[in-house]
């Protein structure tokens, strides 16, 4: 057990569960990039306008001009293999027949959601590997838990260096694992570590991962601002909110 300082409080903690996109790298630079790229491939591919543009885009939670994405929408939240569900609703909406619009996103959009990730869109906050590094050293344990599919995940975590540091990995296409939001998840990493709930802190930047946090009476819920959630929501669900996971520091 080690007891942490983030902001002004402190937590004896021996389990730190992250998030990935928004709290170990950029989730806008990622998420938001990829987004405008499939839904431009998508229109391109159906001869899609305006209105249809604007349909794809809040439906999943995203606005082109601005970068902002919602918080609790599907691109911020969701699996990949579910919004593909998301986009071919919005076609079926359109007037395309439901396989038809399976087609379609299974051609335009999902590709290039489910790109491999490249050294440009993956960009850390903060010193990640320094401060994960320094959480083992004092013997905390570190996991993930991400929306994201496990292939780019992996990806992302051998680009970052840290592929070896955690103990547990839960994906969105994980079939045999407890995923996000479910308070499962977190009771499945006390288990496995053997460990009260109240020593897992978890770290996110989204309603979800705190939410989980929430429902699953876990010792602390670390909101990292900056990513898919804005700042005054995210307030509500955390005990602290963080610029980077730099500021979890060890006593």
């Amino acid at each position: 057990m080690a007891e942490l300082q983030v902001g002004n409080k402190r937590f004896d903690i021996e389990v730190v569960v992250f998030d990935k996109d928004g709290t170990l790298i950029d989730f806008h630079i990622m998420w938001g990039r990829r987004a405008k790229s499939a839904v431009d491939a998508l229109l391109l591919e159906t001869r899609g306008g305006d209105k249809l543009e604007a349909a794809l885009y809040q439906t999943i939670g995203y606005q082109p001009d601005t970068g902002v994405t919602a918080g609790a929408g599907p691109l911020a939240v969701v699996p990949l293999h579910k919004t593909y569900v998301v986009i071919s609703t919005v076609l079926f909406q359109h007037g395309w027949p439901w396989h038809e619009a399976e087609r379609l996103t299974e051609n335009a959009f999902s590709p290039v959601m489910s790109s491999e990730p490249t050294a440009e869109t993956v960009r850390p906050l903060g010193e990640v590997r320094r401060t994960i590094e320094r959480l083992n050293s004092i013997g905390v344990r570190t996991a993930m838990a991400t929306a994201d599919d496990r292939d780019p995940t992996r990806k992302i975590l051998q680009m970052l260096a840290i592929d070896s540091h955690f103990d547990l990995l839960y994906c969105g296409d994980d079939e045999d694992l407890p995923q996000k939001p479910s308070a499962r998840l977190l009771e499945h990493v006390a288990e496995r570590c053997q460990i009260d709930l109240s020593k897992i802190m978890m770290v996110g930047d989204t309603i979800g991962d705190l939410s989980m946090a929430h429902a699953a009476n876990a010792g602390a819920r670390i909101g990292v601002v900056g990513g898919a959630t804005d700042e005054a929501t995210l307030a509500e669900w955390s005990d602290v909110l963080i610029s980077s996971i730099d500021e979890i520091t060890a006593l």
